[in-house]
């Protein structure tokens, strides 16, 4: 696992305790909870990424970028069509 900032230079340490079990799953969403859980509420955090890979490749990413395009499809989803 790879821990990044947005410049995408990889943050020593953020994932040192993260062991692939290789479990069945969806790794993105596995990224996306860690992401949350290592930023916490401190929106100054570098931290702006997480992979995961196996074998040199990818096979799972979330980023704050990410965060931003989810948020914004679930406001449309829930906006009510405008009259016509």
């Amino acid at each position: 696992m790879e821990v990044r900032d947005s410049a995408g230079t990889t943050l020593p340490g953020y994932g040192d305790a993260f062991f692939d079990l290789r479990l069945p799953g969806d790794h993105c969403r596995v990224a996306q909870n860690l992401l949350r859980m290592i930023r916490g509420n401190d929106v100054r955090s570098p931290v702006y990424s997480v992979h995961f890979f196996r074998d040199d490749a990818e096979i799972g990413r979330w980023s704050l970028e990410d965060e931003q395009v989810e948020s914004f499809i679930d406001a449309c989803a829930h906006t009510p069509p405008a009259a016509a």
